[in-house]
Parts: structure tokens; sequence; C-alpha cells
């Protein structure tokens, strides 16, 4: 995630990100949502210089003209995760879905695994005796 936003692991505990090197992303859709808040928040982020004058400013912090009436974030989350909503509304239930069992269709499909092996070779030994 950090590669793709480009910013190096170095630097990214330094401006208030996590690492975590063991990280591996399992999907695409994720990754790009992560890779989009910290470019999102790079965006955000003012870097003051550490010290003042000339010699103290260092590539990659934030001009003086941008640092006078800067207000500090006093929010518990600095960019939030959006998530989905989880709650489906309620609705009828149809005709066909009182009519099928939930618990019959699982328990056919598990009998069928169960002989599927013994079904085969029944229809093979039938083919060899014709």
């Amino acid at each position: 995630e950090l590669r793709e936003a480009k910013i190096s692991p170095k630097l990214a505990p330094t401006i208030g990100i996590a690492v975590d090197h063991r990280r591996r992303n399992k999907c695409a859709e994720s990754l790009q949502a992560n890779v989009n808040r910290l470019k999102l928040y790079k965006s955000k982020l003012l870097i003051f210089p550490k010290k003042s004058g000339k010699k103290g400013v260092k590539k990659g912090d934030t001009p003086k003209p941008e640092l006078q009436n800067v207000a500090q974030n006093t929010l518990k989350e600095i960019i939030p995760v959006e998530r989905p909503a989880l709650r489906v509304k309620a609705r009828a239930i149809t005709s066909e879905e009182k009519e099928s069992s939930a618990y019959k269709t699982l328990k056919k499909c598990r009998t069928n695994l169960k002989y599927d092996g013994a079904k085969r070779k029944k229809a093979a030994e039938g083919k060899e005796e014709k």
C-alpha cells in the first residue's frame, strides 16, 4: 500500500502512518481503497519544519505562508474508513421461499457428495458389463 501511494516505509512512521511489514493484501479493491486513503492523508498533511530559518526547511515541508493559520485536528479519526451498510431491509417472504427448505437442500447436497464415488463406481461397472 505504501509502495502504491509512493511513501517510503522509513518516512511513514514519521508522518503518523503505522507500518506492519508482515501485512499482505488479498484483494485489489481493498488495496486501492487504502492507497486512496493514504494519498488523501498525504495531501491534507502539513509538515512543519524542524528548525526555524532557511537552513531548517527540508524538501517535503509545507511552505511558511500556508502554515500561518493552521487549526490542529482534534478528531479521533483523521480520515474515517467507509463501511458499507450491513443492514438489509425487511421484505415479504415469497411463496417459492416458503415451499423450499434450506435444510433439505443442504442435506441432499451432503448425501449426494457422500455417495458420489459409489455411484460413479456402479455406473462404471454397468458400462463394463454391457
